[in-house]
């Protein structure tokens, strides 16, 4: 056997000694860990084991218009709780208890007598009620805050606002997009305990305050949208139709003065036994659905003309009734024909013709650009969930007949917010406008958010968009637009009578009837999209749709002035 030589041996001790100081250095590690760098998590894990904590609900900050008023506020509720450990006399407790709460005295009592740590007695309890409780001087009982979601006007702005759930966070519309600055932080009441959740004697309770949400102020108008809600709640009624929607926009800015839909539901009562009809009537269809524009997608084709210089006064048009491309017949809506026209006596009698005329001369290629240069396949960035984007037909596979079909607006399905945001960008001087439904948003620090402001890039001229108006205006004056008129205020617009489709095939029987209408036309600074869908009876959009424009333009410039 050899003999280990000093050297081996020291060898062998240098290694053991590093190894015992790596492991006491390891120790020393972990100790500074546990003790600074994890002090406050394992101090939060003690009080756990020595305190029985009660939540308070953070206050939801409220929803106002632009004015402030109040379109969405709290209500403070209160949870009662027992430990049953803390209670030395159950039967009393539990006789008390079901009188005041309204409870089955058998099964309080039953719970009462279990062996948990606490149970919940009632959530949603209101305060002369929890103020019994607290006098009668019942043991072992405590207290929380909860908040309940209150909606003054009921089903005003359904769809916008939307609705919470019962933790109060915020479900779809406004309460859903801005949940992280309206829910706030929740506080809580912690009181010292034993291990089994008794009380103890000279317990110390600590209060941590919770921090109330912020206030979100929207661009909507209370006294406007009061004033379109009416009007769509009457074309409801009027025309039996399957729904009716609106949108009133400032053209310039892009704050949203208005938007409502019907039909709809009070959100102090949300219908919640049939989700499925729920989420149907919830949905916000003017930013999330796509349908064929018709006629009003008309605005876009003659403002793409008249930039491309395309458009003059002595140029005519002649429609027979109808126009051949492609080898296949396509329909003007008046079947005799509108005769020889200039192109602005066609905007006004909208006559197919004339628009698939100036579709093909555009071409396919500027016709795209000119779309997409408008938004319209693209999202408009409004401020809510759900938005949808606008579809056409590949750019590679449009055929001349597909293109005569998209200037009259067939063969394009667009969003309504996306098509009233194109629409506004073509009348108010050339310029993109981006949607938005917040103004601002602030706490008691201050001003957290405010909305963007000015106008995006341009799209057709100044020139171009103050010759459109004008064409336009003369829809309303002469042409199909007649009862959008308002008496002293000059508006132009357009109408819209589209078919539906349903599983790839024309509806018979069904249509969208719309209409845009702007004002005053001269300079303008609102524009409103009106819908029906799926009228009974009448479905042209200048029966159906333009009277509603006109009057609430009417008492929407009473109201302004």
């Amino acid at each position: 056997m050899k003999k280990i030589t000093a050297f081996r041996q020291r060898k062998r001790l240098s290694a053991i000694l590093v190894l015992i100081t790596f492991l006491f250095a390891a120790v020393a590690a972990k100790l500074i860990y546990v003790g600074v760098v994890n002090a406050s998590e394992l101090r939060v894990k003690a009080l756990e084991q020595w305190y029985r904590d009660v939540p308070l609900k953070a206050e939801r900050g409220r929803i106002l218009d632009r004015n402030g008023v109040l379109l969405a506020g709290t209500e403070t509720l209160y949870t009662l709780y027992a430990r049953p450990v803390s209670i030395k006399n159950k039967q009393a407790a539990a006789s008390i208890l079901a009188e005041i709460l309204e409870l089955d005295y058998e099964k309080l009592y039953a719970k009462l007598g279990s062996r948990s740590s606490e149970i919940t007695l009632k959530r949603g309890v209101d305060k002369d009620t929890m103020l019994r409780i607290v006098e009668s001087g019942t043991d072992g009982i405590y207290v929380s805050e909860d908040i309940k979601r209150v909606y003054p006007y009921g089903d005003l702005m359904t769809q916008v606002l939307g609705f919470t759930n019962s933790d109060t966070d915020g479900q779809t519309g406004i309460e859903a997009y801005y949940n992280s600055y309206l829910k706030g932080n929740d506080g809580y009441v912690l009181t010292s305990a034993d291990l089994v959740g008794r009380e103890l004697e000279g317990a110390e309770t600590y209060y941590v305050e919770g921090t109330r949400g912020a206030d979100v102020y929207l661009t909507l108008d209370y006294h406007i949208q009061s004033i379109v809600e009416n009007a769509v709640a009457r074309a409801m009624t009027t025309h039996s139709a399957k729904s009716v929607s609106a949108i009133v926009l400032n053209c310039n800015t892009g704050e949203v003065l208005a938007m409502a839909k019907s039909p709809s539901f009070d959100l102090n009562d949300v219908p919640r036994d049939d989700v499925q009809a729920l989420l149907e009537t919830a949905r916000p269809s003017f930013i999330s659905d796509v349908f064929e524009p018709g006629s009003t997608f008309k605005i876009i084709t003659t403002a793409l003309a008249i930039e491309a210089g395309l458009v003059n006064d002595e140029k005519r048009y002649f429609c027979s009734g109808s126009m051949t491309v492609d080898g296949q017949r396509i329909r003007c809506w008046r079947a005799i024909g509108h005769g020889s026209q200039t192109f602005q006596e066609g905007v006004k009698n909208s006559c197919n013709c004339v628009f698939m005329t100036a579709a093909l001369e555009l071409g396919a290629e500027r016709f795209y650009e000119g779309i997409s240069a408008f938004g319209l396949t693209a999202k408009t960035g409004i401020d809510m969930s759900g938005e949808g984007a606008g579809l056409t037909i590949p750019p590679d596979s449009v055929k001349p007949v597909d293109l005569a079909r998209i200037g009259f607006g067939q063969a394009v399905a667009v969003t309504p917010i996306g098509l009233l945001t194109a629409a506004a960008a073509a009348v108010n001087g050339g310029y993109k406008i981006t949607p938005a439904l917040v103004g601002k948003i602030e706490n008691e620090s201050g001003i957290l958010f405010n909305a963007a402001e000015g106008k995006g890039e341009r799209v057709i001229s100044r020139s171009a968009s103050e010759r459109l108006r004008g064409m336009l205006e003369t829809v309303v004056t002469e042409g199909s637009g007649k009862n959008a008129a308002v008496e002293g205020i000059r508006v132009g617009g357009k109408t819209g009578t589209a078919q539906k489709y349903e599983n790839g095939s024309i509806a018979r029987g069904k249509y969208i009837s719309t209409f845009i209408g702007f004002a005053p036309a001269e300079d303008p600074e609102y524009i409103t999209l009106f819908m029906v869908d799926e009228p009974v009876g009448a479905y042209y959009g200048g029966v159906v749709a333009a009277p509603y424009v006109g009057e609430i333009y009417t008492n929407m410039f009473a109201y302004l002035e």
